[in-house]
């Protein structure tokens, strides 16, 4: 079946935003003759932090790959501070972190792969490594950065996958299930990583009704 937002984030509570940071328009993806979302519109704006909420196969990470840039709608647009969702701007202004993360080179350290990602964000040598010395602190990385990524939990996985979302300073995040295989401690982090961030605007899936006390409002993706 497919899925429609019917709980709306704060930008609907008084009309659209006049500008807004993240705009979707009708969006809409199928899937062969399967209807994954349907007829979804929203905004955020700096700052916003907004929770997909919804069961298993309600269309959360479809959502989300959209946003990333790695899927494509059906029908409907989108825009990331005015520029067309998927295009090379859009995603400059986009942290992504998206569950079961597989796209590490896991010969490499943790370390290594965080310089070489803050490298491609357009951070010179000097500036790369101040960067991921500061993330190494803030999350308390130490441990994750020195092993190998094929040597890692799924969990110090998920917590590489938040720090390389935060590289570079994007105006928007994209967060699928973040806290899902992360103790309390690492959680926590991360919720202290976003309060620090609190111009920034986040979206995130979750089935977890904690990380719904942290978000000012959700969209509701009925299966």
């Amino acid at each position: 079946m497919a899925s429609r937002a019917t709980d709306r984030p704060c930008a609907a509570a008084g009309g659209f935003l006049s500008t807004p940071l993240l705009a979707v328009r009708n969006f809409r993806r199928t899937f062969g003759s399967r209807v994954v979302v349907e007829d979804l519109s929203f905004e955020l704006g700096p700052g916003d932090r907004v929770a997909l909420w919804g069961p298993n196969g309600a269309g959360k990470t479809t959502v989300l790959r959209y946003l990333a840039g790695t899927l494509s709608a059906t029908r409907g647009e989108g825009t990331i501070q005015g520029h067309p969702i998927g295009s090379i701007r859009a995603r400059d202004r986009t942290g992504v972190s998206l569950s079961q993360e597989r796209s590490f080179y896991m010969r490499l350290s943790g370390r290594a792969n965080l310089l070489f990602f803050a490298r491609l964000r357009g951070l010179g040598k000097g500036a790369a490594a101040r960067a991921v010395g500061s993330l190494e602190e803030e999350l308390e990385l130490g441990e994750i950065l020195r092993e190998r990524a094929d040597r890692c939990s799924t969990g110090m996985l998920q917590q590489l996958g938040f720090a390389r979302a935060l590289l570079g300073g994007p105006d928007l995040l994209v967060l699928d299930e973040p806290t899902r295989s992360l103790d309390e401690q690492a959680s926590e982090r991360l919720w202290g990583a976003l309060e620090r961030r609190s111009g920034t605007a986040v979206l995130l899936a979750t089935h977890r009704r904690e990380d719904l006390e942290h978000c000012g409002s959700r969209i509701h993706l009925p299966q």
